[in-house]
C-alpha cells in the first residue's frame, strides 16, 4: 500500500470541502463545517477511481434522503465537475 501523505491529504479534504460549502450548499449559508460529513465518502470514491454517476447519486442521496430537500441535477453536476478539477487525492 503506498504511503499517503497527511499533509497534502488534508488540504486536498479541505478543497473538497471549499467545493461542497460553495458549489453544492444545497441547505444554503451554512457554517463552514456543515457538510463535513460528506467529505470523507466523497474523498473515498474519487480515490477508487468511481465514476460520476456514483458521486452523483451519493451526493442526491444526502439532499433527498438524509437532508429531506429537494434535489438539484445542475449543482450535483457542477459539484462533482469541480471535484474532479482539483485532481485525484494525494
Amino acid at each position: 500500500m503506498a504511503e499517503v501523505n497527511k499533509e497534502a491529504s488534508q488540504r486536498w479534504r479541505g478543497q473538497v470541502r471549499d467545493v461542497l460549502n460553495t458549489v453544492w450548499d444545497p441547505i444554503g449559508g451554512c457554517p463552514e463545517d456543515e457538510y463535513d460529513s460528506y467529505v470523507g465518502k466523497i474523498a473515498s470514491l474519487v480515490r477508487e477511481g468511481r465514476p460520476d454517476r456514483e458521486l452523483l447519486a451519493y451526493l442526491e442521496w444526502a439532499e433527498t434522503v438524509n437532508m429531506g430537500m429537494r434535489g438539484d441535477a445542475d449543482r450535483r453536476q457542477k459539484t462533482v465537475a469541480t471535484v474532479r478539477a482539483i485532481g485525484p487525492p494525494p
